[in-house]
């Protein structure tokens, strides 16, 4: 047993439960065999005087005997007139001498005619406190008067007690009358009714264990019927240390398990609707455009004048190029995201690269009346890592800051040596002034076409721009991490590894 101990599992409890029912089968089938023979044994009154009177009045009859014994024929009434009040107990009480002889009994008839002696030793032998009288002293005869005494009382004459008894007073039970057939039959009988007593209580015995373990297998098969039907929630109790709850507590882990992928594969739905929804979007919107523009062309050409012409153009290319680029950031993204993107790691400078980054935003950042800046710490180590890559995060991060900024307001850029020691990498920090991300939308905000337009001024974009981002970090073994709150900025952080020394 490797995760239970040996008590709490349900083989020993099926064990324990079917030995304790066939104990109490085995006691009570005892009492009843005992009660049974006893009830068959003493005559009516025998046993209440046989447990609660016979000692006490052996000592009397012998304190009554004592200054008669030299007289026999008060001896003998003295006795026959006890033997008279026990006739109905069928009991005999004899004065045995110091030879072994009977002196006097309460039924002359019967002990007189077949006793001839009685060893005085053995007499002596049970006048003492430890002496058993349901022993045999003589095995071989169970029926000999000797197995037969249960009382010997000395009758000291003289009155001298350390002297020897000058004869005892023996009280005996009758003998026992039934034959060998008759000791074996009842023994059949006896036998025959415990085997009945033992199969019934394996029966009753099994009956109520299977009650039990089919209750409990009941129950979890319930859970299960729960589960199979959508309920979801649904568990085991699971608190049993046995088989069965380790079973109700494997389902358990199964349910949480499923109920998990259930999630997800709700979730997956859910952004498979929305990436069709925003794919829709977004290819449907300039395809409309270059759809209009391409019928004005075709339909009323002759009636465009060259600088119209020329405009409707213009325009035509400028949605296909925003086409081609949206469907070429979205293969990007799927290499991304299936590994399947090379990335060329060189040694460079990862503050000329946010310089040069800067320089290429800076007319779009003037036009959206938003200021750039870039903090560097001094002698910052070389990255490792791809620059191409690199600089189109760092030029999606910064667009996106410009393009969800006030204006007036200002992005910085902000790298600086990492704290873990020297040369170990850089931290880098793109932070705006902007309106902020809504607590609702932050933990989106590196989804493939999750777009935040209402909560960031009404600003469109294809909502894949972080998502490539996020998937180049990660590429480098870092983690692209977000902070904002809304009229406060946001900020992006992540870290590139330091190149290796020449």
């Amino acid at each position: 047993m490797d995760r239970w101990t040996i008590h709490r599992t349900l083989h020993f409890r099926i064990a324990l439960m079917f030995l304790a029912l066939l104990s109490v089968v085995f006691l009570t089938y005892s009492w009843w065999i005992e009660h049974s023979m006893n009830q068959g044994l003493w005559l009516p009154g025998e046993e209440e005087w046989y447990d609660s009177r016979r000692e006490a009045e052996a000592e009397s009859l012998a304190v009554h005997v004592t200054p008669l014994f030299a007289d026999s024929l008060a001896t003998t009434g003295a006795l026959a007139a006890y033997g008279r009040a026990i006739a109905g107990y069928d009991a005999e009480v004899a004065l045995i001498g110091p030879d072994g002889l009977v002196l006097h009994t309460t039924m002359p008839d019967s002990l007189s005619r077949v006793l001839v002696y009685v060893s005085p030793t053995l007499l002596d032998s049970m006048t003492a406190e430890d002496w058993d009288f349901e022993s045999y002293p003589y095995p071989a005869a169970i029926d000999a008067y000797e197995n037969r005494i249960n009382d010997v009382v000395p009758i000291f004459a003289g009155g001298d007690s350390t002297a020897a008894p000058d004869a005892w007073l023996v009280s005996s039970f009758r003998p026992v009358n039934i034959s060998m057939e008759e000791i074996e039959r009842d023994e059949r009988t006896r036998n025959l009714r415990g085997a009945a007593a033992i199969l019934l209580s394996s029966f009753l015995g099994g009956l109520v264990i299977m009650t039990w373990v089919s209750r409990r297998i009941r129950a979890l098969s319930l859970d299960l019927a729960a589960f199979r039907d959508g309920d979801f929630e649904h568990r085991a109790r699971g608190r049993a240390a046995d088989e069965i709850g380790a079973l109700e507590r494997s389902f358990n882990s199964m349910a949480d398990r499923l109920t998990g992928v259930i999630g997800r594969l709700r979730q997956s739905e859910d952004y498979r609707r929305q990436l069709t929804a925003n794919i829709s979007h977004d290819l449907r919107t300039p395809m409309a455009s270059l759809r209009g523009y391409v019928e004005t062309l075709t339909l009323r050409a002759q009636d465009l004048t060259d600088e119209e012409r020329e405009r409707h153009l213009r325009t035509i290319t400028s949605n296909l190029d925003n086409l081609e680029g949206l469907i070429e950031r979205l293969f990007e993204l799927t290499r991304l995201e299936s590994g399947q993107a090379q990335y060329r790691r060189e040694s460079f400078s990862l503050e000329e690269l946010a310089a040069d980054v800067l320089g290429r935003l800076e007319s779009r950042a003037q036009e959206a009346d938003v200021a750039l800046g870039l903090d560097a710490e001094a002698e910052l180590p070389l990255v490792h890592a791809d620059p191409l890559r690199i600089g189109q995060v760092l030029q999606n991060l910064a667009d996106n800051a410009i393009k969800f900024n006030r204006p007036g307001g200002e992005v910085r850029v902000s790298l600086r040596r990492l704290q873990d020691g020297p040369g170990d990498g850089v931290a880098v920090e793109v932070g705006d002034t902007g309106i902020g991300i809504g607590n609702d939308d932050l933990p989106h905000v590196f989804e493939r076409f999750y777009t935040v337009d209402k909560s960031r001024g009404g600003n469109t974009g294809s909502g894949l721009g972080l998502a490539i981002a996020h998937q180049i970090v990660s590429g480098h073994g870092g983690v692209l991490t977000v902070e904002s709150r809304e009229g406060g900025g946001t900020t992006f952080r992540f870290t590139l590894p330091a190149a290796a020394p020449d």
